[in-house]
């Protein structure tokens, strides 16, 4: 497998259109996923790319819904350039999607991991400001648009510009949604989650799903701080002096089993920053800011793996809603209809809520539930027999055709990636292969081989150019099947790949660029040891062995100046039996 810059390629397919703001402009959610995939190839022009989109979020948590491009002249020179241009919603419909503070700080994090260049997350950004407030429950009149840039600005109470740095953007995203609760002490799922087809349950809607994926943001960014604090010498960061008012474990704490007193600290935070900030900054210990979010995220944890696990008969798998009449959304209906989605079992594997136990327990009810015997593909969800006027208008659809229960690539990829990240290779590989056997049966699929959207009932892929399926494709086969990834600037290597991806002679190599030099990866498993069996035991290149740190079993750590040094490095990665 050869990670071209242009990422066009893969198993034959083209996969990944242009990079492209295009003329309406990007939705938030595709914009940080495309970022994901384009930054394994070229990190630095990526780089620039999320540090000016960090600009489209809100000091109360939300953003600007599409990211369009502007032609400005070029300082100094008689050309142009293109600027992003944060627009609060299309077609004048203003809405708030729950999921969105997930992605640029999943984004930002892998790329620092990548790198190394943890200054990223201190460079400096503005926030978007127009008349929404509260996400979106509230509208400022006094609020008018100018017409120049700095208008979309947030301001301080004099009236400057106000900038945060990249980790306050993120902290911002993952700090209100965590007070932001429902009936049932769970995120709410205000007017969509990343299925924009659960838009009808506003008002009592909540998110088990994605809560625990923000259990999973808050714990990987109390884990690079730490990092940070270890590489970087980071002792203490600077943050608006309003956001502590939510790092409340360093102040007056909140019971987190009381949703009032939840809803009441994110209503005086609103209140704090409703027409701006007062621009003063508050140090904060690394240790005591990674205490907090550690403490958040395991107080979700417990609360999802304590009420919302659902047991039908033999059946295992996780609640992932509330509807709008406040009702559990999966288990057995009123008629006896078992009920499950994809998504509700995604992130608390991939959060790591769900222990082996459990996650064995629900691949068994995916795959019981959920694929589809004739084209063997992963569904988004069960037949819930009828429309859910108080869920969304996904259950409009035909059972099989987009949001309601088709074989959507993009959450199925996201499955096959929280599976490697726990260590089901095997279930991880055997999803990625019914994509790849749907997407080339041409016969079948009635599309160029490559992944669409959604598959439906008979197979036929729709919609070829949404690309968030793409980038988790690629992302997933590099950084789990593969294992390749960086991890505080340094290079993991933890090879996943399944038996049948080896060659007859028990190779497979991958070429991608780390730390500027193009990298030739080359795995050697001549006895053909599944993952579960094979531990890195030597890495070599043409100059003998290369010196690394096991990190856990099947995990070699390899330090990036070695990789630095060089402006081509061929390596073998040779495996064997696991003691």
């Amino acid at each position: 497998m050869q990670l071209q810059p242009t990422l066009r390629r893969i198993y034959g397919c083209s996969f990944l259109p242009d990079f492209d703001y295009g003329r309406g402009g990007r939705g938030w959610r595709d914009l940080w996923q495309d970022c994901l995939a384009l930054l394994l190839a070229d990190p630095q022009d990526v780089r620039d790319d999320m540090l000016r989109n960090f600009g489209g979020v809100r000091i109360d948590g939300s953003n600007a819904t599409i990211i369009g491009r502007k032609k400005v002249a070029a300082p100094g020179s008689p050309g142009f350039r293109f600027v992003p241009e944060f627009i609060a919603d299309r077609n004048n419909i203003a809405r708030t999607w729950m999921d969105h503070g997930i992605w640029p700080q999943m984004t930002a994090l892998l790329y620092v991991h990548q790198t190394g260049d943890w200054d990223f997350l201190l460079e400096q950004a503005p926030y978007f400001q127009d008349g929404l407030r509260n996400r979106g429950r509230t509208v400022d009149a006094t609020w008018k648009h100018s017409g120049d840039e700095d208008a979309t600005r947030l301001k301080t109470y004099g009236r400057a510009v106000y900038t945060g740095t990249v980790l306050e953007h993120m902290l911002v995203q993952n700090l209100v949604q965590f007070f932001n609760v429902g009936e049932h002490n769970v995120i709410k799922l205000e007017d969509a989650d990343w299925n924009d087809g659960l838009d009808m349950a506003h008002e009592r809607g909540e998110s088990v799903a994605f809560t625990a994926m923000y259990a999973g943001n808050l714990e990987a960014m109390a884990e690079a701080l730490e990092v940070a604090a270890a590489k970087a010498g980071w002792e203490s960061v600077t943050l608006a002096e309003e956001l502590v008012l939510l790092l409340d474990t360093l102040g007056e704490r909140v019971d987190y089993d009381k949703i009032d007193a939840k809803r009441n600290r994110l209503a005086d935070y609103f209140e704090l920053v409703f027409r701006g900030v007062k621009g003063d900054y508050a140090a904060v210990p690394i240790a005591s800011l990674a205490a907090d979010l550690r403490e958040k995220a395991a107080w979700i944890k417990k609360q999802i793996n304590a009420r919302e696990w659902v047991q039908v008969g033999g059946s295992g798998f996780y609640n992932g809603y509330y509807d709008n009449q406040g009702r559990r959304v999966e288990g057995k209906d009123k008629n006896g209809r078992l009920r499950m989605t994809l998504s509700g079992q995604v992130y608390p594997v991939m959060a790591g809520i769900a222990d082996e136990k459990r996650v064995k327990a629900i691949v068994a009810s995916v795959n019981k539930h959920l694929r589809d015997a004739t084209l063997g593909g992963v569904r988004l969800n069960t037949d819930f027999g009828a429309s859910q006027p108080d869920l969304g208008r996904a259950f409009s659809f035909s059972f099989g055709e987009k949001e309601n229960g088709a074989i959507f690539s993009h959450m199925a990829v996201m499955y096959a990636n929280a599976l490697y990240q726990r260590r089901f290779s095997a279930e991880g590989f055997e999803v990625l292969e019914s994509l790849h056997a749907l997407a080339k049966n041409s016969a079948r699929s009635r599309i160029f081989p490559g992944l669409p959207e959604y598959f439906n009932n008979q197979g036929r892929g729709r919609y070829a150019y949404l690309t968030g399926s793409a980038s988790w494709y690629v992302l997933t086969l590099l950084t789990q099947a593969f294992g390749i990834r960086g991890w505080g600037g340094d290079l993991l290597i933890a090879p996943q790949l399944a038996t049948a991806q080896y060659d007859a002679k028990g190779r497979a190599n991958v070429q991608l660029y780390f730390a500027g030099a193009r990298l030739d990866v080359t795995l050697v498993n001549p006895k053909r040891l599944s993952p579960r069996d094979a531990d890195i035991v030597a890495i070599r290149d043409g100059n003998g062995p290369v010196p690394f740190t096991r990190r856990a079993r099947g995990e070699a750590l390899v330090q990036r100046e070695l990789a630095a040094a060089k402006k081509d490095w061929s390596i073998e990665v040779e495996l064997g039996k696991a003691r």
